[in-house]
């Protein structure tokens, strides 16, 4: 039998996590809808980010009450999650510029003296709402339909309170469902 403890630090695709963990899985789907994606074919820029993961949140409200579909959210992880979940270091896109961490604070990653020592943290960097670079913004498709035309100059307005409520759909689904479920910020 898998315990939580065996599961790789990146989770699983779904049909993977179905055979480590059939029960976990049952439940993730229907509390959690986010899926994974496998890329943005309309979105040129996103293909910029290497090693990034793009899940799909079905329905997203924005502070404003604009209401986006099918959105996709681009993150990326290093490092290894501990058995109690408690190392994770999220590093979100304003203080990063994508979902790469390594593209602004690349002198700062890697091991024992680091600043973002990826043998001691398990660091997650979030892209944010209107980025090009693989979450929903101006040059993704309306609802996420390739059918249909890009937001363009229409993409609606976001506030950081919509990027952390957002982050926070992520953070409760499969993708990386085993961080501490609460957000601690420091003042910085």
């Amino acid at each position: 039998m898998t315990t939580e403890k065996e599961l790789p630090s990146k989770a699983p695709p779904p049909q993977k996590l179905r055979q480590l963990c059939p029960k976990r899985y049952t439940i993730e789907r229907i509390l959690n809808p986010v899926e994974r994606a496998s890329g943005q074919p309309e979105n040129p820029f996103a293909a910029l980010i290497p090693d990034q993961q793009i899940s799909i949140v079905p329905s997203f409200t924005l502070e404003s009450g604009d209401t986006l579909r099918n959105v996709p959210v681009a993150y990326s992880t290093r490092g290894r999650l501990s058995p109690k979940g408690d190392n994770a270091l999220v590093i979100c896109h304003a203080l990063s510029g994508s979902a790469d961490v390594a593209d602004w604070w690349g002198p700062l990653i890697g091991g024992a003296g680091r600043a973002f020592d990826m043998t001691r943290f398990f660091i997650v960097c979030l892209n944010s709402l209107g980025s090009p670079y693989g979450s929903a913004s101006p040059v993704t498709s309306v609802d996420g339909d390739s059918n249909r035309e890009r937001y363009g100059p229409e993409f609606p307005l976001t506030t950081i309170r919509d990027d952390v409520k957002y982050w926070t759909r992520l953070q409760f689904s499969s993708a990386l469902s085993n961080l501490p479920q609460h957000t601690q910020t420091r003042p910085g």
